[in-house]
C-alpha cells in the first residue's frame, strides 16, 4: 500500500484536473440559455410590449442588458475558449518542461479558477470583456493539460501503466457532469452562481495541486523511500518532449499521407462532439421547446453512453488483439472507422434529403457509436510512428480543436441571416454529420496503419550525440480530448535517448 500511496494521489489529482478543465470550457453552453432567454421569445412573441416587459423583468433580475447578445456575439463567445486554447497549447507542450510542470499546472489552475469567478462581473460591464476571460480560460487549459502529461511520464511505470489511464476518463466524465451540474445550479439559484461554482472548484483544486505534486519522485516531500526507488528503477530517465520534438524529421511528416488522413479522422470526430457539446442546450431548449435541465440531460446521456461503449469496446479491441487463438482480421480499425464515423454520418445526415429533424434519439444514437473511434486516434498514431507518437499526436490534437472555432461562427451566421428555426437547424445537423462522414470515408480510402518509413529517420541537431541504452521508461503521451476509457494494452518502452554529451 505504501508503494502505490503517492503515485495513486498523482493519478486522483490528474482525472480531476481533467474533469474541471472540461467543466469550465462547457458550461457556457448550458449558461447561455438563461443569459439570452430573450432570444427565445423572439420566436414566440410578436407583441412588442410583452417583449418590452419581458426584457425589463431581465434587466431587474441580472442587473445587464443581455438581450443585444444576438447569434454572432453567441458564437463569439463559444469560439473564445477554443481560440484561447490553440494559441496556448503549442507554447506550453514544449516549454512546461523548463518552467517545471507542476508549477505550470498549478498557477493556470488557480489563474482559471479566479477568471470564472470574474464572468459575471465582466458579463455585467462589457460583452468584450467576456469575451477576453473566455480566451484567457481556454489559454490556461492550453497550458495545463500538456502539463499535465509531462507530470504522469515520471510517476507511472511501463508495468502499471494500464493502471493509470483512468485519469484519462476525467474528459468524458467531466463533459457529462458540465451540463448536470450547470443546469442543476440554474434551478436551485441563476447562471451567475454556476461560474463562482466552477471557479471555487477549480482554486482549490489547484491549491491542493501544488502541495501533494511534484514534478518528480525525486522531489516529493513526503514519498516513501520505498516507492521513490522503485520509480527510478522502472521508469529510469524520461525524454523531454522538448527533445522528442527537435528530433522529428517535420518536412517529411507533412508530407505524408497518412499522417493527414489521421489529422482528417480526428477533426471530424472532433467537429460532431464539439458541435453536440455547445450547441446541445441552444438547440434542445431554443428549437424542440424541452427545459434547460431536460435539454442539459438530453445533452450529457450521449457522454455517458460513450463513456459505457466506448470502454467496452476498446476492452474487446485489445483482448482480441491479445488473444493469439483467434483468427486474425485485416485492418480491424477500419471497421471501427465504419461504426464510428460512417454509420452516425449516415444517420444525421441523411435529413438533406428526407425530411426529419434530428431530436435527442438519432442525435443521443449517432454520438454514442462515435464510441467505437474512443482512444483510436492515438492508437493510429502508435502504428503510424511509435517513436514520435507524441509529437505527431500534439499536431493532430491542436487541429482537432479547430472545430471549436469554425463551428461557432458558422452556425452563428447561419441562424442570424435566416432566423433560429427548426428547417435552419435540420440542415446545420445534417452538415455537422456530413463532416463526419466524409472524414471518415477518406480515411478508409487513404489511409494506412502501417509503420512509416519516417518513424527510423532521426533529425539530428548540430551538437554531438552519443546513445545511451536507459532502464525501463514511461510512455505516458499525449492523449486526444475524448481519450477516457480504461486500455490494458501492453506498455511499450523505448528504445534509444539521445543525451548531450559534455
Amino acid at each position: 500500500m505504501i508503494k502505490i500511496c503517492v503515485r495513486a494521489i498523482v493519478g486522483v489529482m490528474i482525472f480531476f484536473g481533467y474533469f474541471l478543465v472540461y467543466i469550465v470550457r462547457y458550461n457556457l453552453s448550458v449558461h447561455i440559455v438563461d443569459m439570452v432567454e430573450l432570444s427565445r421569445q423572439f420566436i414566440i412573441y410578436n407583441d412588442t410590449d410583452i417583449l418590452r416587459t419581458k426584457a425589463i423583468l431581465v434587466r431587474s433580475q441580472y442587473g445587464m442588458d443581455l438581450l443585444n447578445w444576438n447569434e454572432n456575439k453567441i458564437a463569439l463567445l463559444l469560439a473564445a475558449y477554443h481560440i484561447g486554447y490553440c494559441i496556448c497549447f503549442p507554447i506550453f507542450h514544449t516549454i512546461g518542461d523548463s518552467f517545471g510542470p507542476t508549477w505550470v499546472v498549478g498557477v493556470a489552475g488557480i489563474s482559471s479558477g479566479v477568471l470564472n469567478c470574474l464572468v459575471p462581473s465582466a458579463a455585467c460591464f462589457s460583452f468584450w470583456l467576456f469575451f477576453i476571460l473566455r480566451i484567457l480560460n481556454g489559454f490556461c487549459a492550453g497550458a495545463m493539460l500538456p502539463s499535465m502529461i509531462q507530470v504522469l511520464r515520471h510517476w507511472v511505470p511501463p508495468v502499471e501503466r494500464h493502471y493509470f489511464i483512468w485519469a484519462y476518463c476525467g474528459i468524458t466524465t467531466g463533459t457529462c457532469s458540465t451540463f448536470l451540474i450547470c443546469a442543476a445550479v440554474q434551478y436551485y439559484y441563476k447562471w451567475s452562481v454556476g461560474f463562482y461554482v466552477c471557479g471555487a472548484m477549480q482554486i482549490l483544486w489547484a491549491s491542493v495541486w501544488l502541495l501533494v505534486v511534484n514534478d518528480s519522485p525525486d522531489r516529493h516531500s513526503f514519498i516513501s523511500k520505498e516507492e521513490q526507488s522503485y520509480l527510478r528503477d522502472t521508469i529510469g530517465s524520461v525524454f523531454t518532449i522538448h527533445l522528442t520534438n527537435s528530433q522529428a524529421p517535420w518536412q517529411i511528416i507533412l508530407r505524408s499521407i497518412p499522417f493527414w488522413t489521421v489529422c482528417i479522422l480526428n477533426f471530424g470526430y472532433a467537429w460532431i462532439i464539439i458541435s453536440l457539446c455547445l450547441h446541445g442546450p441552444i438547440y434542445y431548449t431554443l428549437i424542440l421547446g424541452y427545459s434547460i435541465y431536460e435539454a442539459s440531460a438530453l445533452t450529457a446521456l450521449p457522454f455517458l453512453l460513450r463513456l459505457i461503449l466506448g470502454t467496452i469496446s476498446i476492452q474487446s479491441y485489445f483482448w482480441y488483439k491479445q488473444n493469439t487463438n483467434i483468427k486474425r482480421i485485416k485492418h480491424i480499425k477500419k471497421y471501427f472507422i465504419v461504426v464510428s464515423h460512417v454509420i452516425p454520418g449516415v444517420l444525421i445526415s441523411s435529413a438533406w434529403l428526407v425530411p426529419i429533424n434530428p431530436g435527442p434519439v438519432l442525435l443521443t444514437i449517432a454520438v454514442a457509436l462515435t464510441a467505437a473511434g474512443m482512444d483510436l486516434t492515438l492508437d493510429i498514431c502508435y502504428k503510424l510512428s511509435p517513436t514520435y507518437v507524441n509529437s505527431i499526436n500534439t499536431v493532430i490534437k491542436i487541429i482537432g480543436n479547430f472545430p471549436g472555432i469554425i463551428i461557432p461562427f458558422c452556425v452563428g451566421e447561419v441562424t442570424h441571416r435566416f432566423k433560429n428555426t427548426i428547417t435552419v437547424w435540420r440542415y446545420v445537423w445534417s452538415f455537422h454529420g456530413s463532416m463526419l462522414l466524409i472524414c471518415g470515408c477518406i480515411f478508409l480510402l487513404w489511409g494506412d496503419t502501417k509503420t512509416q518509413l519516417w518513424n527510423n529517420i532521426r533529425h539530428r541537431p548540430h551538437r554531438k550525440t552519443r546513445l545511451i541504452i536507459p532502464p525501463r521508461m514511461s510512455n505516458i503521451s499525449e492523449v486526444d480530448e475524448d481519450v477516457n476509457s480504461i486500455r490494458t494494452s501492453t506498455p511499450k518502452r523505448s528504445i534509444l535517448q539521445l543525451v548531450s554529451s559534455k
